[in-house]
């Protein structure tokens, strides 16, 4: 039998314990203060009454952060049957006393009320922390499945030392074959803007498309992107970096779909890298990919450093 506990919804009283919870249980994935002001509190879509906080002797013993979308975001719209619990714990003290089952429940049970009909772990976008839940995290594994979250693909998050880096002979004198063709790479300029955007729209996410107006609005383009043009001056593949204002996060990276079998992708990486070098970033990462792009990366020197369990249920 479950000891006396309270769920409530979120109150700034209760930040301080929570993020405190979180950096003991959370032991791979820790938190500052504003960090979470940014990406919980601040996220336009926060509801206190979706943000639960579990309450054991007057003391937060967990936390389960709920989303259902109130703006839409680019492309995507509404989502209307999209909710997400972007992150979850219990403190190791208070596991195994039904706690987190109660918490789990009582959140879905809102989302239930806001006409969600699936509910996603972690990715939720722009704001996720994790993709999925981390192999690691084995006793989270176990609980989600036991209370209906079913397994999706894995992905993974990788990286890359850049002490030693330098560009790959191959890479230098695929550039030279590729200049015969009229292929052309070039850091970011304002003169690309309307084709680069016009290019990742048609190409790739909307999401994509935020990343490069937020480099544009930060005055950090020129430093961040790298672009692919034709002999027409069509933009036919570009990469960037620092989505999240981290010098060394990496990504995205996309080709036009006709010329994917040129190496246009791995040119652009390797400059990428070379880039970050020059400007003292001896490390490369990114948070999520999977399926044949992680044997991309893996041809280009990155290692997996974490492996995430995707998982949805339906309700």
């Amino acid at each position: 039998m479950m000891e006396e506990y309270r769920i409530v919804s979120y109150r700034q009283e209760y930040m301080e314990q929570l993020i405190i919870g979180w950096n003991e249980t959370l032991v791979f994935d820790p938190i500052s203060k504003e960090r979470f002001l940014q990406q919980v509190l601040m996220d336009e879509n926060f509801d206190p009454d979706l943000a639960l906080v579990l309450l054991a002797e007057e003391k937060v013993a967990g936390f389960c952060f709920g989303i259902k979308r109130q703006y839409p975001y680019l492309t995507r719209g509404l989502e209307e049957d999209r909710g997400w619990i972007s992150i979850m714990y219990v403190r190791a003290e208070y596991q195994g006393r039904g706690y987190g089952k109660a918490l789990l429940k009582e959140v879905e049970k809102k989302l239930i009320k806001e006409q969600v009909k699936e509910i996603t772990l972690c990715a939720y976008s722009p704001n996720y922390f994790t993709p999925g839940v981390d192999l690691k995290y084995k006793k989270a594994l176990l609980f989600f499945e036991q209370n209906g979250y079913v397994r999706g693909m894995e992905a993974v998050s990788m990286k890359k030392d850049l002490f030693t880096y330098h560009m790959p002979q191959k890479t230098l004198e695929m550039i030279e074959h590729l200049k015969e063709e009229g292929i052309r790479f070039h850091t970011y300029s304002l003169s690309y803007m309307e084709k680069l955007l016009a290019f990742v729209k048609q190409e790739f996410d909307a999401g994509w498309v935020r990343n490069i107006l937020q480099a544009i609005r930060d005055g950090e383009a020129e430093g961040t992107i790298l672009i692919a043009e034709d002999k027409e001056n069509h933009v036919i593949g570009y990469c960037m970096r620092k989505i999240d204002g981290n010098d060394a996060r990496f990504g995205p990276i996309g080709v036009k779909e006709s010329v994917r079998s040129k190496g246009i992708g791995g040119i652009l990486f390797d400059l990428q890298m070379r880039e970050m070098q020059k400007r003292g970033i001896y490390y490369a990462y990114f948070l999520w990919t999977h399926g044949d792009a992680i044997r991309f990366y893996e041809r280009h020197g990155m290692s997996v450093y974490r492996t995430y369990q995707l998982y949805r249920k339906s309700i």
